[in-house]
C-alpha cells in the first residue's frame, strides 16, 4: 500500500522502550534539550522542537517514492505528540495523515503506568533491538 508509517519519539524512547520494525522511519517531533535544561512547568527536562521536521518526513516520503497525498501514518508515546505532528504535516501541505491515536506506550492507568492499551500492549511486534535505517541519526 502507498503509506509512509513514521514513528516521531526521540531517539531515547526507541532506545529504552523498543520500537516496531514496522516504521519505514523515526523522524523526533522533538528531541531532548542537549543542554539538560529543566521544564519547571511539566516537571522535567526541557524539549526543543525539531527545527526540520517536515523536511525530514518529506526525505522518507520521497525515498518511499510517495507524494504528501499519499496516506501518511505517524505514531509517538502516547497519542499526543503524533496529533500535533500530524497539524503540522497538515500546514506543511500534506492531506491524508492518519495519528495512531494510542501510540506505542498507550495512556496511562490508574497506577500511572502505560499498560492500558498502544501498540506495545495491543501484542503488535515490536523489540528493543534498534533498525539503524529507520532511526534518525545527528546530522553532522
Amino acid at each position: 500500500a502507498k503509506t509512509l508509517f513514521i514513528d516521531v519519539r526521540t531517539r531515547g524512547e526507541l532506545q529504552f522502550v523498543g520500537m516496531t520494525h514496522e516504521i519505514d522511519g523515526q523522524v523526533a517531533f522533538v528531541e531532548m534539550n542537549e543542554f539538560g535544561e529543566w521544564d519547571a512547568a511539566n516537571n522535567r527536562f526541557k524539549l526543543d522542537a525539531n527545527p526540520v521536521f517536515s523536511q525530514s518526513v518529506d526525505k522518507l516520503l520521497a525515498a518511499k517514492g510517495l507524494s504528501k497525498s499519499d496516506r501518511v501514518i505517524v505514531m509517538c508515546r502516547s497519542g499526543d505528540r503524533s496529533a500535533r505532528a500530524v497539524n503540522l504535516l497538515a500546514d506543511a501541505g500534506y492531506t491524508n495523515i492518519w495519528n495512531q491515536i494510542e501510540g506505542f506506550e498507550g495512556d496511562l492507568s490508574k497506577d500511572g503506568r502505560r499498560d492500558v492499551n498502544g501498540w506495545k500492549n495491543a501484542g503488535l511486534p515490536w523489540t528493543y533491538k534498534l533498525d539503524k535505517a529507520k532511526v534518525s541519526l545527528p546530522q553532522k
